[in-house]
């Protein structure tokens, strides 16, 4: 076999089980969890935005999904319409494309919304008025709420993307 393939497989391997399972400890368990401390939650969000969470999730995405299409189109040989019509190629195609849409949901949808909630959180001073208060509050929590709505969509997608390449192979 060759070599560049096979450090490009173990890129699109190694990337996209971080991705998922990051997602999915952040989905399932992280982020329900922060939700029960309350506002003590937000402190641990903080020291795990430090940490550079928001930056590699978006880098192993990426890397994932351009080893991911590098993958598909040296499989389809030049033959795309043939190999997407086929079982084989219908799995990872459509694994790839759940991929896709879960990295643009998460980069149009769950980041920013988790970014402006922490960045409207760490706002509030001291000094901050009761009433001003309560409704940055109010936005942050809403932002939080849709970050966790697309979180969930993001892990859902993804879950689907490695289950069809888990299985894409045995269909022929």
């Amino acid at each position: 076999m060759d070599p560049l393939v096979i450090v490009i497989r173990l890129i699109h391997i190694v990337f996209g089980a971080l991705w998922v399972g990051m997602v999915g400890f952040a989905t399932f368990f992280l982020q329900p969890a922060v939700q029960e401390v309350g506002p003590d939650g937000g402190k641990v969000m903080a020291a795990i935005q430090r940490r550079g969470l928001l930056t590699v999730m978006p880098v192993l995405a990426v890397g994932t999904l351009i080893s991911g299409l590098w993958l598909y189109m040296r499989a389809a040989a030049g033959q795309h319409g043939a190999y997407a019509q086929s079982p084989v190629g219908m799995a990872f195609g459509l694994g790839g494309v759940a991929a896709i849409v879960a990295w643009v949901v998460g980069m149009t949808v769950m980041r920013p919304s988790m970014l402006k909630a922490m960045a409207l959180a760490q706002s509030l001073g001291p000094s901050t008025a009761p009433d001003e208060r309560q409704r940055v509050m109010a936005e942050a929590q809403r932002l939080r709420e849709r970050a966790a709505s697309a979180s969930r969509t993001t892990a859902w997608l993804l879950l689907f993307a490695v289950a069809a390449m888990a299985v894409a192979r045995y269909l022929n």
